[in-house]
């Protein structure tokens, strides 16, 4: 009976001890990719500041800072959100995310809202990698250019990040508020906007 009881005692102490499995936590960043630092992070200067831009005709356009959020997903590592001055339905986002086509590619993707031709408020997608190594043979050849020193709106900027959209908008979708080009870099953020009924608006 005590021999019984023996092994009883020593199997339930081993069961006790075995170590139970544990999921390994969920992980958001692409096989062969690597994790954004904060250098990658700092690819969007933005914090709390509502920059003001201004428009060949003088007028004045604020984009009001609404929040920074820092998630970390595949698909939005990253995200800051203003709203214009001139209506806040008009919410820009920029998202640090990689890009879905190319795991190993970290990209900052720019989605800027305007109204089509029916009166519908919409968003465009401007991207760019935040590493601009060899971005004239990339996925992007055909959407940004970069310049080490560029005069933008009379104004010596360096290293710009020059984007068209990156799929061309449905002409049912489309309208003149479109925005068509962006002008960038991480130093100051945008740069400029270019709409599609030729307004440019230029950081003051």
């Amino acid at each position: 009976m005590r021999v019984l009881i023996l092994i009883f005692i020593i199997t339930l102490t081993l069961v006790s001890c075995k170590k139970t499995t544990v999921d390994p936590p969920k992980n958001n960043i692409p096989e062969g990719a690597t994790p954004f630092t904060d250098n990658d992070i700092l690819f969007v200067p933005y914090t709390s500041e509502s920059p003001i831009f201004i428009s060949q005709y003088n007028d004045t356009l604020k984009l009001n800072f609404v929040e920074r959020k820092r998630t970390q997903e595949y698909y939005a590592w990253d995200q800051t959100y203003f709203t214009f001055s001139t209506d806040a339905n008009l919410k820009m986002e920029l998202r640090l995310r990689y890009l879905q086509s190319d795991v190993s590619k970290k990209t900052l993707a720019i989605y800027m809202p305007y109204y089509d031709n029916s009166n519908q408020l919409r968003t465009n997608l401007f991207e760019m990698p935040i590493d601009h190594a060899n971005v004239e043979q990339s996925f992007f050849a055909n959407a940004v250019n970069f310049y080490d020193t560029l005069m933008v709106a009379g104004t010596e900027r360096y290293n710009v990040y020059e984007v068209t959209e990156l799929v061309s908008t449905d002409t049912n979708k489309d309208g003149p508020k479109n925005f068509s080009k962006l002008m960038y870099n991480r130093t100051y953020g945008i740069l400029q906007m270019h709409q599609k009924d030729g307004l440019v608006w230029s950081l003051n």
